[in-house]
């Protein structure tokens, strides 16, 4: 009889085990069916092309999203989104460190004054691990991504140190990024802006009027290398320099109609101007470097830029993953597609900065 129990007790528990994967078996496929309608249903009603019924009949969303062939439109898993909504936000929360790839995992280059070097990691440290997830067997951008979370929320990492294993539980805090930076070079205020995040129009526009007060004679904004960022941004920085009301960019795509973006604000700076650009300028950055140029407002002075004619944007969705969805084609004021060539430097240089200090010091 008590072998008999045991025996049944065992069966029942084996059966219980079957049934719970199961179960979850079936959640997670009705899960994922849920996210595809989803995903279709974006692609269906905001994507800057009529799809075909062939694209939109694909039976997963990497089926439905490589027959695209968008390379702007992707899958953002959760990782991948909060490292996506650092870069926009102006802010993240994490841990403050910098790192690199490294052999086995993340090299610590830096840390910063934040929870890691309180807790006493180090540059030279290799994080193995995040929250158990080797890094070694994951992307850069996810294993960035799984660092970084909402302020106060905790984050394990497993730290290998001169051949030792070390574990440290963080708490994340915030961390502001720093988007916009100013020097003066005889007599030529040079402002760089590194992205267009939040906050980048007003931290460019308090820099403007500080190179001003230091008696700024030029000013060159070094676009070269920003990939881009939040549309409304270079609306606010192009504006800055645009009289009010003059055309910015304008927007289009199949669910969308024509849609022309203007300056506004305060009194645009009169202040001679050179925009400098590289192939690594893209997006927001051609938007502004386009608009300058189309108004005569700015020389832009550099190499081409990327040609990125396509504006995105970010759906969440309810796994904490993300769609990043193409919704409209953009044209400059002058109604050029950038697309193929991008903007075109008015004085071609491979050194743009010393290219443009030479032509204020030949106009003064």
């Amino acid at each position: 009889m008590r072998h008999t129990a045991v025996l049944a007790l065992g069966t029942a528990a084996l059966a219980a085990f079957g049934i719970g994967l199961a179960l979850r078996a079936l959640t997670h496929e009705s899960r994922s069916q849920a996210e595809l309608e989803q995903v279709r249903t974006e692609l269906v009603s905001h994507y800057y092309r009529r799809l075909p019924k062939s694209v939109l009949d694909k039976s997963t969303v990497n089926g439905l999203l490589g027959a695209l062939h968008d390379r702007y439109t992707t899958y953002l898993s959760p990782s991948r989104y909060r490292l996506e909504r650092r870069s926009l936000a102006g802010g993240y929360g994490g841990i403050g460190v910098t790192v690199l790839p490294g052999q086995g995992g993340l090299l610590v280059r830096r840390t910063m004054n934040g929870p890691a070097r309180i807790a006493g990691v180090l540059p030279g440290d290799t994080i193995m691990a995040v929250d158990g997830a080797a890094t070694a067997s994951l992307s850069f951008d996810e294993a960035l991504g799984r660092i970084l979370g909402r302020p106060g929320s905790a984050v394990t990492l497993r730290v290998l140190r001169d051949g030792k294993a070390i574990q440290f539980r963080l708490v994340r805090r915030a961390f502001s990024l720093q988007s916009v930076h100013t020097r003066l070079v005889n007599h030529v205020g040079v402002l760089r802006v590194d992205t267009f995040s939040r906050g980048s129009a007003a931290a460019t526009r308090t820099a403007l009027r500080r190179l001003e007060r230091q008696h700024a004679r030029a000013l060159v904004l070094d676009l070269r290398g920003n990939p881009g960022g939040l549309l409304d941004q270079a609306v606010g920085v192009s504006s800055l320099f645009l009289r009010r009301g003059a055309s910015v960019v304008s927007l289009a795509g199949a669910h969308k109609p024509l849609r022309i973006l203007y300056s506004k604000g305060g009194p645009a700076s009169s202040i001679p101007l050179a925009v400098l650009v590289d192939r690594g300028s893209a997006s927001a950055s051609e938007v502004v470097a386009g608009a300058l140029k189309d108004h005569g407002r700015a020389t832009v002075v550099g190499e081409r830029t990327y040609g990125k004619s396509l504006v995105q944007q970010i759906v969440r969705l309810p796994s904490g993953a993300a769609l990043k969805l193409t919704v409209a084609r953009y044209l400059t004021p002058a109604g050029v597609d950038i697309s193929r060539h991008g903007v075109r430097p008015d004085v071609r240089s491979q050194h743009a900065l010393d290219a443009a200090l030479r032509l204020f010091k030949s106009r003064r």
